[in-house]
């Protein structure tokens, strides 16, 4: 059995952040704090969009970007598509 050292050692980063998953939750990131930034609020970190989007599907992730980058705000198309709406 491998130790817990060899096996960080030996993952594969580059593999991991090829995801489609990564590579969308990398969007969000840039383009939510790129506008937080010029409204001079503190950046959220990628934790915290990795959370709000935990019980999305991938398919559900890509139709979540594809609006946000439709809308004119993206950071408030991201926030509002993610709201649940009670009755």
């Amino acid at each position: 059995m491998k130790s817990i050292d060899e096996n960080l050692k030996n993952r594969d980063i580059k593999a991991l952040l090829k995801h489609p998953r990564m590579k969308m939750l990398d969007e969000f990131y840039r383009r939510i704090n790129a506008e937080r930034k010029a409204e001079g609020m503190k950046e959220l970190p990628m934790r915290a969009i990795g959370v709000k989007t935990s019980h999305l599907s991938i398919d559900d992730l890509g139709y979540l970007l594809k609006k946000c980058q439709q809308s004119s705000n993206f950071s408030r198309a991201f926030f509002g598509l993610l709201k649940i709406k009670h009755d």
